[in-house]
């Protein structure tokens, strides 16, 4: 088993409303969820602040509220964000300036999808030291059992391809 911190999730906490707060509500609202889970996918990070501020779902005028507020948090250096395989912001990773860029935890509540990809490039090489010649669907399924996980997905097996062919 790969040694793994727990993942800690942000203590849901009332927030603003995304549709009608300003950029710095919303900056200080992604502040304290990636404070407590960075580094955490973008997208995530936008669920999670629109429930709390009392939306369900987030369409595009909410959407682009983030995005600005996102900007504005870069262009002030409050957060780094690291693209991962897109130039979608919503797939970028977030994380504070003096948070660890990469750091291996339990799954949580999130899907193996929101896991940062270098997160399970950690889990991947350290499964592949100690399993030198395993195979390609071998590596998966180790990389599944690492997260309590079962099904091998047509979805999960194309996000460990990228997984693989891009750090490895």
């Amino acid at each position: 088993m790969v040694t793994k911190e727990n993942y800690v999730e942000w203590t849901p906490t009332r927030l603003v409303d995304p549709r009608a707060a300003t950029a710095e509500q919303i900056v200080h609202g992604m502040e304290q969820i990636i404070s407590a889970e960075g580094p955490v996918m973008a997208s995530r990070v936008f669920r999670i602040f629109s429930r709390a501020g009392g939306l369900n779902r987030i369409y595009d005028e909410t959407k682009r509220s983030f995005l600005h507020a996102l900007r504005t948090a870069l262009d002030k250096g409050i957060i780094v964000a690291e693209k991962e395989s897109s130039e979608d912001p919503t797939t970028w990773i977030l994380r504070l300036p003096p948070q660890k860029s990469v750091r291996v935890r339990t799954l949580g509540t999130r899907t193996l999808h929101e896991v940062p990809a270098t997160e399970l490039a950690e889990v991947m090489l350290e499964i592949r030291v100690e399993n030198e010649l395993i195979s390609r669907e071998e590596l998966f399924r180790k990389v599944l059992g690492e997260y309590d996980l079962n099904r091998l997905t047509e979805a999960t097996t194309n996000r460990l391809d990228f997984v693989l062919k891009t750090w490895f």
